[in-house]
């Protein structure tokens, strides 16, 4: 009988450690009741969730339109203007689009500092005018767009899976990318007048 019960509990010990790397790899059961299983299915720590994606291009989106809002105010630039409708025009359709999504939003470190970045720009543009205010205006541009398409092929893009989100993801990236080397024109005919 003790020999019987020590090779049952040998088999359960095996058994145990044989599956004990499996178990660990398991996430904890979704709301849904689902679970996934294995490293191949798990994102990195630093990615945003569609919801915190979503909160990040409201961000994105209110930032760029106020922004704008700045540059149709101040600038006598005949390009900057354009660049500033064009940009108010596209973030709107943004906005519209995104609420189509079925997402919501959800707050980020990344939001955080998008609108933190927003308060200290437009403070910093409107002290300025003029000349000083088209270069302020397009070299901020420039960097906001290299920043927010850093975060949507790092952190947003890889991981959309919602189809209408992915979609939208998709269809804004291009329109990050224009806006980029479009204020990148601006910048090279401004100069440093």
């Amino acid at each position: 009988m003790l020999r019987m019960n020590s090779r049952l509990a040998a088999a359960s010990l095996l058994a145990a450690l044989c599956c004990a790397p499996v178990l660990a790899q398991e996430e904890p059961i979704t709301p849904s009741g689902t679970r996934r299983t294995g490293l191949a299915n798990r994102a990195p720590a630093d990615y945003l969730s569609e919801r915190q994606a979503y909160g990040f291009f409201e961000a994105v989106d209110t930032h760029e339109t106020e922004a704008a809002q700045l540059a149709l105010e101040r600038s006598k630039n005949d390009e900057v203007l354009d660049y500033a409708r064009q940009t108010i025009a596209d973030h709107e359709d943004f906005k519209r689009k995104l609420g189509e999504t079925g997402v919501s939003a959800a707050g980020s470190e990344e939001r955080r500092r998008m609108e933190e970045r927003s308060r200290m720009t437009n403070a910093r543009l409107r002290k300025l005018e003029g000349g000083a205010f088209d270069r302020a205006y397009i070299a901020a541009q420039i960097e906001d767009h290299e920043k927010i398409l850093d975060k949507v092929d790092k952190k947003i893009a890889p991981h959309a899976k919602t189809g209408a989100f992915a979609s939208h993801v998709q269809d804004r990236r291009p329109v990050f990318e224009a806006h980029l080397e479009h204020a990148r024109r601006i910048k090279a005919r401004l100069g440093t007048r």
